[in-house]
């Protein structure tokens, strides 16, 4: 066998044996969780199923040993003294021994009976002499001599990250071009005012010296974005791998298990020229490992039954690859016998996994992810393969690792197949940017359905859920910021409020949040081990103009996807509405104190307000949109209020607009100017006080 399985087999068992060791300890001490011994259950039911994989069945067995009592520690049916932490420690030592024996690079002198006896007695044997001691493993593994580098995946981890920095610092210096672009246009329109010509000159060789400087940098720019690229293609191109040399040990396992069980079994591979992150790899491959033992183990039946059943005797599993959406989606179907939900909702709840509640509740679809479920297993007798409850475990959360989603199709008699979308590389992602109560997030684009702006008709309210029809399928609608449990601090003034509709599983939503800023790659950063614990957030990012946001972690955000807070899209949609007809109103003022005054009166009465402060940029708002109302002072830089009021008058588009003109002027003569331009009110600021706004504004608007 390849030399390179060994190495990766390696890698993995002194992983797995680093979370054993350490979690034994902490049993020995108590301070173990029950989710951390599902965690060690889990390592060894890895452990077991790699060594089988390659042929290891000593290793097998002693890891299938170990998962017999941590099944029992996990069901409370044994506690760990310190005799049996012991023996468990000595376990891992047995097994650290095996697999350097199995490798080639040390001898394994011990009695594995002896050990397993122990482990089922909890007892040191009698004969210690013959057991395995710390310094059993410690001889080389073998792996040396090619002609390769070995780089860890931390460095690979900070040389993608530094890549990716490099090409977001590259478009900050994009938006500096864009903005000197702007300025030397300011700059232009100036120089065309000045009218003395020394100044003219000055102005004009200080823009020429920025224009040289400008079309400098743009040369650069493209020079270093051809740079970057290249670097971010050969940086990520390190950790890419085609899927073809990386199923090779995969059709092995297939084959074995099919010859053990009395199968008769063809193992496909298809889409083999496909590339995928080495890292991502490994964190998927136990989960893998698991899915195709299951289809072997659960799925293809044996060639009497398939033929009584009218099929082939021999079954088929198909493993294959393709990119989409930006990532990719790795798929394994069968042609066996298929998941019978009925069977599922009984098991589940037989076994404890569900309540009936629960299990009424679930339609026959979302009943067949129920053997994702942590103990869930459909097998009456426990086997080295199957029955624990724990292979589909792993791959739940192998996928919910690395930020993908699973979903499951199957017909009963017919076949499975489970899907699997993944990013393209843990380094990077491509995402969804979107703010809700003023903060960003990044959803990982794989989860995003589709992009929607809902109006208030959109929105149903059923049994006290908001729900939203789409293409005659309704979704369940929630708020982001209730899912997140952030504070409300936006008003809705839109009369449709954007929201994604995103998939986790075969399960559905629709999230309103305040605003789609669109799609980007992004670097991904870990949170750290002080934040990686909280639940919601998958890791941060820094955005196109350098600043940081929040990955959301879809799966976490589905499993609480039932606020305790009242849903209330449809309320605010009905409060956008509502202040939707209380008319718009443009207030023109040259005075900061008058036109926030002003501005905040109408706005507390429910009025949407813009502001101007000359009547030239009131004529160019006006020009691009309409508003109901204008309140004007008169004194002001450019055109007064009276020109104002006359050219709106002239004109074709405003000319019905009501007016209203707050000023200090006072004189009889002046209000009757006001009237005679076409104000309908006239208020005057001496004797200023907000009702007398409001009146006039209700009195003309309403």
């Amino acid at each position: 066998m390849d030399k390179k399985y060994f190495v990766i087999f390696t890698r993995e068992v002194k992983e797995h044996l680093n979370v054993l060791r350490q979690g034994f300890l902490n049993l020995e001490e108590g301070a173990a969780r029950p989710e951390q011994v599902h965690a060690l259950l889990r390592s060894a039911h890895t452990l077991k199923g790699a060594a089988r994989m390659l042929g290891f069945g000593d290793i097998s067995r002693l890891a299938h040993s170990l998962e017999d009592t941590l099944k029992e520690l996990e069901d409370g049916t044994r506690v760990c003294d310190a005799a049996l932490a012991d023996l468990l420690l000595l376990a891992t030592d047995a097994l650290e021994a095996l697999a350097a024996q199995a490798v080639g690079g040390a001898v394994a002198d011990f009695d594995l009976d002896l050990l397993i006896a122990g482990l089922r007695a909890g007892e040191v044997p009698a004969a210690p002499h013959r057991l395995p001691g710390p310094q059993a493993a410690q001889e080389e593994m073998p792996g040396r001599g090619d002609d390769s580098v070995r780089v860890g995946v931390a460095h690979l981890d900070r040389l993608v990250n530094l890549v990716g920095e490099s090409a977001l610092a590259a478009g900050h210096l994009q938006q500096c071009d864009t903005r000197l672009q702007g300025l030397e246009r300011d700059l232009e329109a100036f120089l065309g005012g000045l009218r003395r010509e020394e100044n003219y000159r000055k102005l004009s060789a200080i823009l020429g010296r920025m224009q040289d400087m400008r079309r400098q940098l743009e040369k650069d720019l493209v020079a270093f974005h051809l740079s970057s690229e290249l670097l971010t293609q050969e940086a990520e191109g390190l950790r890419m791998v085609p899927l073809a040399l990386l199923v090779e040990d995969l059709r092995r396992v297939v084959r074995d298990l099919a010859r053990e069980q009395g199968k008769d079994l063809r193992f496909r591979v298809s889409g083999e020229e496909v590339a995928i992150d080495r890292l991502l790899w490994e964190t998927l491959r136990p989960a893998l490992i698991h899915m195709l033992r299951n289809a072997v183990d659960h799925g293809i039946e044996s060639p009497s039954e398939r033929r009584k059943a009218g099929k082939r005797a021999g079954g088929e599993v198909t493993l294959s690859a393709h990119y989409e959406r930006s990532g990719v989606c790795i798929s394994l179907t069968d042609d066996g016998r298929g998941i019978d939900p009925a069977e599922v909702r009984r098991t589940a709840l037989a076994q404890g996994v569900i309540e009936a509640e629960e299990a009424a509740a679930l339609s026959d679809q979302e009943a067949v992810y129920l053997v994702l479920r942590p103990g869930f297993s459909t097998r009456t007798d426990l086997s080295d393969v199957s029955g624990r409850g724990i292979g589909m475990d792993v791959v739940r959360a192998g996928m919910e690792q690395i930020k993908g989603n699973l979903a499951i199709h199957s017909q009963p008699g017919i076949g499975t197949e489970i899907r699997l979308d993944m990013p393209l590389t843990l380094a990077r992602l491509a995402g969804l940017i979107v703010r809700c109560e003023g903060e960003r997030y990044v959803l990982p684009l794989q989860y995003v359905n589709a992009v929607l702006h809902l109006r208030e008709t959109d929105v149903v309210t059923q049994g006290g859920r908001e729900l939203v029809r789409i293409a005659d399928q309704t979704r369940p609608l929630f708020a982001l910021r209730d899912l997140l449990g952030l504070a409300s601090r936006q008003l809705v003034d839109a009369r449709r409020i954007p929201a994604v509709e995103l998939r986790h599983q075969e399960r559905q939503a629709v999230w309103a949040v305040s605003e789609i800023l669109g799609m980007q790659e992004v670097v991904v950063k870990s949170l750290g081990p002080q934040l990686r614990s909280v639940p919601g957030y998958a890791g941060a990012a820094l955005l196109g103009d350098g600043l940081p946001a929040l990955i959301l972690s879809v799966p976490d955000l589905f499993a609480r996807r039932r606020p305790a807070a009242a849903p209330h899209v449809r309320a605010d949609l009905e409060a956008a509405r509502a202040r939707k007809r209380r008319g718009r109103v443009l207030v023109v003022d040259d005075s900061i104190t008058t036109r926030t005054m002003e501005k905040n009166i109408l706005e507390t009465q429910g009025y949407q307000v813009e502001v101007a402060v000359s009547g030239e940029e009131a004529l160019s708002i006006l020009a691009a949109r309409n508003f109901d109302l204008i309140v004007t002072d008169i004194e002001m830089p450019g055109i007064d209020g009276f020109e104002l009021t006359r050219q709106l008058r002239a004109g074709d588009e405003q000319s019905e607009v009501p007016v209203i003109i707050v000023t200090s002027r006072a004189t009889d003569e002046d209000k009757r100017r006001g009237i005679d331009v076409g104000a309908q009110a006239y208020i005057v600021k001496g004797s200023f006080d907000q009702g007398k706004l409001v009146d006039a504004v209700e009195t003309l608007i309403g």
